[in-house]
């Protein structure tokens, strides 16, 4: 008898009535382990054979990435993960939903203790087998192929770790879910809500932030969900594809263990006791503890409530009384229908109308408080005293790479390299920000900041700075001219050791592109960082680039350098290497130019469809009559201009398209036109031979007469 009530006699007992859930759990790890590593491997080695890999050693170190890919982070992983997980759960506690299977276990003279460990270990066991055996021919297909190391060893190990972890975690909240509940459909909604609730919220929170605050910004400081291991599983998978080195690898994972780790233990902790203290009629019901329905009805509700509203405001386009009317009536309609659903009763629709209250009134505080900005959040100015130092972004956006060419978003790179202590500056611009509407701003900018408080707490805002307005220049230049925001701005500024890893260097004043050696990357550096000294917001808005090189790293990264002409440093290197030519075009090296004038002063004049009735229309060149109205049709007149005198005219006055500068102006380019220019075949003038022509834009308010009469409307035909 007592070999028979075993620990192991009752898990063997257990396992026959999970046959199926064995086969579900091989099968699917199979398929995600070793299917999606031969699909693959198979892929490198076709990309192989059509000569995708230039030496054998990229060739090898593909066939680790690939093992590794599959095997150790895969992101193919997630869902099917967490449906067996889920399945395994809401099995093996499956006999809580039958009166009858409850009454039969508890007459079983076994420790309830027991029977609670005996289904949660053979649910691990299910768990680890399938996965262990999966890995295991994954590893020995892959090392048949030479695709595995020792560092691909050790990945697959930090990988199984990190899949078991999580394993846990949505195993133990499936059962604390199975525990609450007393069927499968409000298990499956109850799990649900526990694993995906933090994440909705933040994302509800995050809508609404961005549509009823000004200031708010995710450009420094995303709120990320702090116990969602559904988050961390998603949002962190790609990074640690790509990390080589095993240690700083490892030294990434470790925090998600812990933290994933503590989780399980606490769900675990939770879900005993709830079994312990589980009432056998709760089989059948829709939630085992009444006590925990209005709670759970708040926080359903609630949610619910906002994200129909958020829909309504979006579809409405921001009308608050609509988006106010629609989440109260969402949080009434979502308190019924769960009401509804706790009896299996349509006469249970308003029951409890303490708790739908609190529901309905806890949506329309939350509406009000960000609607009204109740707490503040668009006033929020930290004081100079409260400040470490500041970081800041000024509608710009480069690329940018950590040391081993890895991905480094621009946020990350400013966060990490701009310390400016300058505060009154930023925070001068920031408090003007908040009396002026960027709609009326001439030139409005977007700068986003991130406060660093002498606390430890980093917040981050965004703000509207009108680049046209004079009484601007004076801070701005004080922010942009400082070592810290260059440093913080340009990966040039800092950083000496990828420049000595340059694989290509290319010059170009929009027509010409003269190669530079890849070895005078460092020597072109030294002279770009000391033109750099003269990088200020004045220098910038008042003129254009005469020039762009643009060098090339390893992993296909690359960085484009302004060159003005107050460059003087960086013009002389290259002009040592007979790459510099000045940006006005010498007339006697074109062949033609062609001129398109697009005649956009014309547009609009009908209605915002572009329609108008016929007897408004009066320039029927501009309209394509049809029946009683007319459509908008804007001519296009282009016009090839063949003369040197008319280039003469010409050139003076134009800029290349591909230059055009993201902070400047004041030499605007008139959008009306474009510029196509040929060459001579004969001439000696460098162009780019690859291609036919390059394309220039006219100086705002210099387009030629000639020019301006010879594509005007009606030209053509004379």
């Amino acid at each position: 008898m007592t070999s028979r009530n075993s620990f192991w006699a009752s898990s063997k007992e257990n396992h026959k009535r999970r046959v199926w859930v064995w086969i579900i759990a091989v099968l699917a790890q199979l398929m995600m382990y070793v299917g999606v590593l031969t699909v693959y491997l198979s892929r490198i080695r076709m990309w192989n054979t059509q000569g995708s890999y230039r030496t054998k050693e990229e060739y090898q170190n593909a066939l680790y990435q690939a093992t590794r890919d599959a095997l150790a982070f895969q992101d193919n992983l997630l869902l099917p993960l967490i449906i067996l997980t889920v399945i395994i759960g809401i099995q093996g506690f499956s006999y809580l939903y039958d009166r009858r299977k409850v009454d039969m276990y508890h007459s079983v003279p076994v420790d309830k203790n027991r029977r609670f460990a005996v289904v949660y270990v053979n649910g691990l066991i299910i768990y680890l087998t399938s996965t262990l055996v999966s890995l295991l021919i994954g590893v020995i297909t892959a090392a048949v192929q030479g695709a595995v190391n020792g560092a691909v060893m050790a990945a697959v190990g930090l990988g199984f770790l990190w899949n078991l972890l999580f394993f846990l975690v949505i195993y133990h909240t499936t059962i604390l879910a199975v525990m609450l509940t007393g069927n499968r459909f409000i298990t499956v909604c109850i799990g649900g809500m526990l694993i995906l609730y933090e994440r909705i919220i933040y994302s509800l929170m995050g809508s609404m932030q961005y549509s009823f605050f000004d200031t708010v910004s995710g450009f420094y400081v995303m709120h990320e969900p702090k116990l969602s291991v559904l988050y961390d599983y998603d949002m962190n998978m790609w990074d640690f594809k790509q990390i080589q080195e095993i240690r700083e690898l490892a030294g990434e994972l470790l925090p998600y263990y812990g933290k994933w780790f503590i989780l399980a233990v606490v769900l675990l902790a939770v879900s005993w006791l709830c079994y312990r203290k589980r009432p056998s009629e709760a089989a059948g019901k829709a939630i085992a503890f009444p006590v925990i329905e209005p709670f759970l009805k708040v926080v359903a509700a609630i949610p619910a409530g906002i994200g129909l509203g958020m829909w309504v405001h979006s579809a409405a386009y921001g009308n608050a009384i609509l988006t106010a009317v629609s989440m109260a009536g969402a949080g009434v309609i979502a308190c019924a229908a769960i009401e509804v659903i706790y009896d299996f009763d349509l006469k249970s629709l308003f029951k409890h109308l303490i708790s739908s209250g609190i529901a309905v009134a806890g949506i329309v505080f939350i509406f009000l408080s960000f609607k009204l900005d109740l707490f503040g959040y668009d006033e929020y100015l930290p004081s100079v005293d409260e400040l470490d130092s500041i970081a800041v972004n000024v509608d710009y956006y480069g690329q940018f790479w950590d040391k081993d060419f890895n991905y480094f978003s621009t946020s990350e790179f400013s966060e990490e390299h701009m310390y400016l202590q300058d505060k009154e500056a930023v925070l001068t611009l920031a408090d003007k920000a908040r009396a002026e509407d960027a709609e009326d701003m001439t030139d409005a900018r977007c700068i986003n900041v991130l406060y660093r408080l002498k606390s430890g707490r980093k917040v981050g805002r965004r703000f509207w700075v009108d680049f046209a307005n004079p009484g601007n220049e004076e801070l701005l230049n004080r922010i942009m001219g400082t070592k810290e925001f260059k440093e913080g701005s340009f990966q040039i500024m800092t950083d000496q050791d990828s420049f000595a890893e340059a694989t290509a260097m290319v010059y170009s004043n929009g027509a010409t592109n003269a190669a530079l050696p890849a070895e005078d990357a460092l020597k072109l550096r030294e002279a770009y960082v000391k033109d750099m000294e003269q990088f200020d917001f004045t220098m910038v808005i008042n003129n254009r680039p005469c020039g762009r090189i643009n060098v090339s790293f390893p992993n296909w990264f690359n960085t484009t350098l302004d060159v003005y002409d107050n460059f003087e440093n960086t013009i002389a290197y290259l002009q040592s290497k007979e790459a510099f030519y000045p940006i006005e075009l010498n007339p006697e090296d074109i062949a033609d130019i062609t001129i398109t004038h697009y005649h956009n002063e014309i547009y609009g004049d009908g209605d915002e469809d572009g329609i108008m009735p016929l007897e408004d229309v009066a320039v029927a060149d501009t309209w394509v009559v049809d029946s009683d109205y007319a459509y908008e049709s804007v001519p296009v007149i282009s016009e090839t201009f063949m003369e040197e005198e008319e280039f003469a005219q010409i050139v003076p006055h134009i800029y290349p398209e591909f230059l055009s500068s993201a902070w400047n102006h004041t030499y605007e380019l008139d959008g009306d036109y474009d510029i196509y220019i040929t060459f001579k075949k004969d001439t000696t003038y460098p162009y780019d031979r690859s291609q036919f022509g390059v394309y220039y834009r006219f100086y705002t308010g210099e387009v030629p007469e000639f020019v301006v009469e010879a594509t005007a409307i009606g030209a053509e035909e004379e």
